[in-house]
């Protein structure tokens, strides 16, 4: 077996036990004894360590490196407080309606980073992406919709869903922007990390959210969340990135709301009604064409 055959499967492997590490977030906030931002605080509290010493290694490392301008470092925050508005949103909307729709709504980011793409950076964007964009926003209609016959919690949580997805989305476009600039990694997942951190305990104690969890099923669930889901879910799929191609990687991950559904469904005994399993093929669907046969380029 070759190098690159032996590379490409231990990235697959990575992608494959991230996405699934990943998935299980949304289990893990259900299941929190405290408030969803209190959560998202111990989420990315207890994973600092592991960022940091990302950060060193990083450092140490064979990486091109150049002083911080000041412009970077409010790039830096900007990541930061768009990654806390996300967060909040997201673990809001999985208390306040269903796991289904609360991933499917929220992983529409992707979708929202490819608008950014397409307004600000001039990417041109395919007839392709526009068709699967619109089935997913169709999607979202029916999920939606669903929610509106039920109590006004779950439309609520629907609406945090797609705020969710701007946030995200945008999140990821100004990570984007960092990455491009040529800020490490490491940097940009550290110093926004911990400027989340702050933020979230902050509206959390503003909220009037329950801070401390009463038993050790839930210290296990924050514990759960931050090393699981944060640090080893998310840092897997980094790894996975630098042995495949990025197409493979973003597709895969589609996966993910797919199998938080499943989840939520073995665990939590969620059954979704008809029309919100058809909103959710829907959704994936739109999301899968609209990456599928996008190729973005500079707009003429």
């Amino acid at each position: 077996m070759s190098t690159s055959q032996s590379a490409a499967r231990f990235g697959a492997l990575a992608l494959a036990i991230g996405i699934i590490g990943i998935s299980f977030s949304p289990i893990f906030v259900k299941l929190s004894e405290v408030g969803p931002t209190a959560t998202a605080f111990y989420r990315m509290g207890f994973a600092l360590p592991a960022m940091g010493l990302w950060v060193m290694l990083e450092s140490r490392g064979p990486v091109v490196r150049r002083e911080v301008a000041r412009r970077d470092w409010w790039l830096l925050v900007l990541c930061g407080a768009l990654f806390t508005a996300d967060l909040i949103c997201w673990h809001s909307a999985i208390r306040m309606t269903s796991v289904a729709n609360a991933t499917f709504l929220g992983n529409l980011g992707t979708l929202v980073v490819s608008l950014g793409a397409w307004l600000i950076l001039r990417e041109r964007v395919t007839l392709g992406f526009a068709l699967g964009m619109a089935l997913a926003l169709g999607g979202v209609g029916m999920l939606m919709g669903s929610s509106a016959s039920g109590s006004p919690g779950d439309l609520a949580g629907d609406g945090m869903g797609v705020l969710t997805a701007v946030f995200y989305g945008s999140y990821l476009f100004v990570v984007k922007i960092a990455r491009d600039r040529g800020l490490p990694t490491g940097l940009i997942m550290g110093v926004s990390g911990a400027i989340s951190t702050i933020g979230f305990i902050i509206v959390a104690l503003a909220l009037g959210e329950k801070i401390i969890p009463e038993t050790l099923f839930g210290w296990a669930m924050l514990v759960g969340i931050a090393l699981i889901t944060q640090a080893g879910g998310q840092s897997l799929v980094t790894v996975a990135m630098r042995h495949l191609p990025a197409t493979m990687v973003s597709v895969s991950l589609l996966m993910n709301p797919v199998l938080s559904a499943v989840f939520a469904w073995a665990l939590l005994a969620e059954h979704l009604t008809m029309l919100q399993g058809a909103g959710c093929a829907v959704v994936f669907i739109g999301m899968l064409i609209a990456q599928r046969l996008n190729r973005p380029g500079k707009r003429p």
